[in-house]
């Protein structure tokens, strides 16, 4: 019984750091977008986000939804251009 209460207890708190280590990934892509403060706005069926004064010009992220489009965002604000 005791050994199972020990397995149980660090299971909870592998889950429990897991959880802390996802909310601070969570917390951190939403940093560039907090700083940047782009324009988020549905185009079309997807959200847009974007930083600057056009598509053509400015960066841009879409997605299904803000969420995925602040995603797609900060991975093309790294990308180097082609």
């Amino acid at each position: 019984m005791g050994i199972s209460l020990i397995k149980n207890r660090k299971v909870m708190e592998q889950n429990i750091k897991q959880s802390e280590f996802n909310t601070a990934i969570q917390k951190e892509e939403f940093n560039l977008f907090a700083i940047l403060k782009p324009q988020l706005k549905q185009d079309g069926n997807q959200w847009c986000v974007l930083y600057g004064e056009d598509l053509q010009s400015g960066i841009s992220g879409f997605g299904d939804s803000p969420y995925l489009a602040i995603l797609d965002f900060n991975k093309q604000w790294y990308n180097k251009i082609k």
